[in-house]
């Protein structure tokens, strides 16, 4: 196997087992629920993740730049692992479990905020991009197997062994990490110009923000429509990610990278915009299925474009990418919870869908590649 694969690899399986910490915390709002809070206190704590993820980015991306980036993704493992058992002794709103998700942002920010220029440091140019888009999907996997897992322990053994068990997913995760390519540290200084990045950086945000009103409202409203288990949801929307890069990726690679946006948008949107029709369990699936297949080959692409913009500073630009998307989620979070206390979910997911539309503005004006 060559030297590439064989970071690849390690890049891979420290991801997953960190992303599955990460992933079975999208339950945290039916624990937020189970404490008999609100969707707008769903959101205020949801985003104070993302708020923390915001301001954490910024140093993670300069650190990125002045030391071994497998040193800054160990670090951010460890801060995510070891706050997550202590959600169990959380009672209900208040310090506690806000401070929980400050930390949890910060190693977030610092694990996952350099992991993509890892790859871009560590693999050949020719496969960068595909790899990129392995990487995702496999993220995007434990967006199901994460769910899935925690809804099975929840129903048989409550909220205590579910943080438990996160965590332990977390720990090897953190273990593995010490196993991560060593990068080279740049010592040239660099000029930086964010003016470039702008298109991009506003497409990214309106795409967080659309998945972040998916990701995080989607179990709460299935739950007032009597559906207790959201696993479905994930899965589906896992299944459309992995169609992308295992099967459709050449497809939409000869379809040209305008159309290939165009047809990613639309497929995206299709499940906000059909919430207030779900009547089954049927249409869940189907558009959960779509929805995957649109946020699968965006990220990724998005992704990859940010990067190239500043071949010279990766960490900073993976940083700034990531930034970018988790601002999305925090318009997300305490905007559509705000918004569904008044006007109530399915009206709340069509308004996601509308100002999703933004996107095919912003990227028929990008530059394809």
């Amino acid at each position: 196997m060559k030297k590439g694969n064989h970071s690849f690899t390690a890049i891979l399986i420290a991801n997953f087992f960190f992303f599955l910490n990460f992933s079975q915390l999208l339950l945290l709002p039916k624990f937020i629920t189970h404490l008999g809070l609100t969707p707008a206190d769903i959101g205020f704590v949801m985003g104070t993740f993302s708020i923390a993820v915001l301001v954490a980015l910024p140093l993670v991306g300069l650190l990125s730049e002045r030391i071994q980036k497998k040193t800054v993704f160990i670090f951010g493992s460890a801060l995510m692992c070891g706050a997550t058992p202590f959600y169990a002794y959380v009672q209900g709103m208040g310090a506690p479990i806000l401070i929980l998700r400050v930390i949890q942002g910060v190693g977030f920010a610092g694990a996952f905020g350099i992991t993509a220029a890892m790859v871009f440091d560590s693999t050949l140019a020719s496969s960068r991009r595909y790899l990129l888009g392995i990487l995702t999907a496999s993220n995007i996997s434990t967006h199901a197997l994460g769910p899935a897992f925690g809804e099975y322990v929840i129903r048989t053994s409550g909220f205590e062994l579910f943080f438990f068990s996160a965590a332990f997913f977390g720990l090897v995760g953190c273990m593995a990490a010490f196993f991560l390519p060593a990068t080279g540290v740049s010592r040239e200084k660099k000029a930086f110009s964010i003016r470039q990045a702008l298109p991009f950086m506003t497409s990214t945000v309106v795409l967080g923000m659309v998945f972040g009103a998916a990701v995080i409202f989607l179990p709460p409203y299935l739950l007032t429509e009597g559906i207790s288990d959201s696993s479905f949801f994930f899965v589906a929307f896992v299944c459309g990610s992995l169609l992308v890069w295992g099967i459709l990726y050449r497809v939409f690679r000869r379809i040209g990278e305008r159309v290939a946006w165009c047809l990613s948008v639309m497929l995206l949107l299709s499940l906000p915009a059909g919430v207030p029709w779900l009547k089954d369990m049927e249409l869940l699936g189907l558009l959960s299925v779509l929805f995957g297949m649109g946020y699968g080959y965006l990220y990724p692409t998005l992704n990859a474009l940010f990067i190239d913009l500043y071949p010279g500073l990766r960490g900073i630009a993976n940083s700034l990418f990531v930034w970018s998307f988790n601002l999305g989620m925090l318009v997300a979070s305490l905007g559509f919870g705000s918004i569904s206390d008044v006007f109530g979910y399915p009206r709340s997911f069509f308004l996601s869908a509308v100002s999703g539309l933004l996107l095919l503005f912003l990227l028929a004006r990008m530059k394809g590649r």
